[in-house]
């Protein structure tokens, strides 16, 4: 693409047709206040990028920058680049270059952006020119992957931009029907989960559907685990936990009943307050962990003292053997 037929000039800011957003690749939503008192206060530093479409023309970057001066009642001329001999495709190039040179997209823009770039390059050649365009280089695995990812509901990539659903997860289930994919998206909007926890979710719930002949759409439906997504609870990594321990105990049961097992066992103890016994995480390592706390050499020898009683428990003994 070449720069050199852009032209600066004053546009009548209602020529400037912001219901086509073709090239915007940020969210619509946010609050525009701040920038809004920028411009007010120090002006327009960055002119818009627009082209001309008919007797408008349309905003191929500065969507916020545009919607700002609407919501200062701004009604004058605003200064703008335009390139009137400009492509779709070199349009394309410029909306994304033009925000990933400013600050590092977010999940949902790269997304956008790799969709609304692929509508005018193959992977391949897109790839090879992601430098110069997203200020980073993306391999082609990748752009196909995101563009796999961009086939989700809306608000997949929502949850992306706010942390809630990690990349992985959403190539993981962007790989599934659209009624499955909708179930996690919907899962994943009401809990909040690390990408490793979220991938061990989408996992138990396969392996839960498998073993039991239901399909999975079946399972996210059932009553018990609406009921847990609907807790009222705010704390939505609360509500995430809830969710992986039904899920476990349905996934594992004889792993869990010898949860509880063992967990009877180390009550039989009596451990006193601040002295904690911890078993390997699923049993899978025969690595036990055991720590007090203690703010004296009185209180370190009183808990010394029990752990020498208790090392003769019949209960110690059995929770080891195994």
């Amino acid at each position: 693409m070449s720069n050199l037929g852009i032209q600066i000039s004053p546009l009548p800011l209602n020529s400037i047709d912001l219901t086509d957003t073709r090239y915007r690749i940020s969210r619509e939503e946010g609050d525009i206040t701040a920038l809004a008192l920028s411009i007010k206060q120090t002006g327009l530093t960055s002119p818009p990028l627009v082209r001309p479409l008919g007797k408008s023309h349309i905003v191929v970057a500065g969507f916020k920058r545009i919607k700002a001066l609407v919501h200062n009642k701004f009604t004058g001329h605003v200064v703008c680049q335009i390139n009137p001999h400009a492509s779709e495709a070199d349009s394309a190039v410029s909306a994304v270059s033009d925000n990933a040179f400013q600050r590092q997209l977010t999940p949902a823009e790269l997304i956008k952006s790799v969709l609304l770039l692929g509508r005018f390059m193959e992977p391949d050649p897109l790839s090879q020119k992601s430098l110069a365009i997203f200020n980073s280089h993306l391999n082609a695995g990748y752009i196909k992957d995101l563009q796999k990812i961009g086939n989700l509901p809306q608000q997949a990539l929502e949850l992306m931009d706010d942390g809630r659903l990690s990349i992985a997860s959403a190539k993981k289930i962007s790989g599934y029907n659209p009624d499955l994919a909708h179930c996690f998206v919907s899962l994943f909007s009401t809990i909040k989960a690390s990408s490793s926890k979220q991938m061990e979710i989408i996992t138990n719930f396969f392996e839960i559907a498998a073993r039991e002949n239901i399909s999975p759409v079946d399972l996210y439906q059932e009553n018990k685990l609406q009921t847990i997504l609907g807790n009222d609870s705010k704390d939505l990594g609360f509500k995430g936990n809830l969710l992986r321990s039904y899920l476990t105990q349905r996934r594992f049961p004889l792993l869990e009943k010898k949860r509880g097992e063992i967990q009877k066992k180390i009550n039989s103890l009596k451990l006193t307050p601040g002295i904690r016994l911890m078993v390997p995480e699923s049993f899978e390592s025969m690595t036990y962990s055991l720590c007090f706390d203690f703010k004296s050499l009185a209180q370190f020898q009183e808990h010394s003292s029990f752990l020498e009683r208790v090392s003769h428990h019949p209960a110690l003994e059995e929770i080891l053997d195994r």
